[in-house]
């Protein structure tokens, strides 16, 4: 009986990881409306954020799906994705995805990347939180603000979509993309490139 489940799961769990484009956000702008996009300054609550690292996510090897960026106040204070310093998460994207396709991923990321108490503590607000998300497509993008003293904040294209204050379940929610089922091995060489900053 496991067989048939266990293949079943397996399939669904790799169409997620092919057309999940929220969850692995990363390019490298192609064109100049795209680059525009992963400026290297972003100002948020009167604190300037500098573009520390950026990756492109492609999937497949096929497509470029997302140009991801990551900004700190100050890439000198960087040391991992999961550090306790304030930081933006910038997804440019390249190609159209609804959102849907961004809730369902990231709700299936959080299930298989989460610790128990985690789980316990978060997960019933990262479900409530994921459905906001948009239909998107190229030229379009998403800043998440991950603030450890506070919570998340999130925009699409400068328009607020969602805020939390649920500042225990900060760090935790990056495990959508950073967790140790990743969606896509671009994000952790986004990782690295952080470790390398100092």
């Amino acid at each position: 009986m496991c067989k048939t489940a266990c293949k079943y799961l397996s399939v669904r769990k790799l169409m997620l990881q092919l057309s999940f484009p929220l969850l692995g956000l990363s390019l490298l702008i192609i064109s100049s409306q795209v680059q525009a996009k992963l400026e290297p300054s972003v100002r948020y609550q009167e604190t300037d954020y500098q573009l520390c690292a950026k990756q492109r996510v492609t999937k497949a090897l096929l497509f470029d799906v997302v140009d991801v960026g990551v900004y700190y106040p100050d890439c000198k204070q960087a040391a991992d994705i999961f550090d306790d310093k304030p930081k933006l998460l910038r997804f440019s994207y390249l190609r159209d995805v609804t959102g849907d396709q961004f809730t369902e991923g990231a709700d299936d990321f959080l299930r298989d990347n989460l610790e128990p108490q985690e789980k316990d503590q978060c997960l019933t607000y990262f479900n409530e939180f994921n459905t906001v998300y948009k239909d998107v497509t190229d030229g379009d993008y998403y800043d998440l603000f991950v603030l450890p003293e506070q919570g998340l904040d999130l925009y699409l294209n400068n328009q607020q979509l969602a805020q939390s204050d649920n500042s225990g379940c900060a760090l935790p929610y990056l495990n959508i993309w950073f967790g140790e089922e990743s969606m896509d091995g671009d994000f952790e060489d986004l990782r690295d490139k952080i470790k390398a900053l100092n």
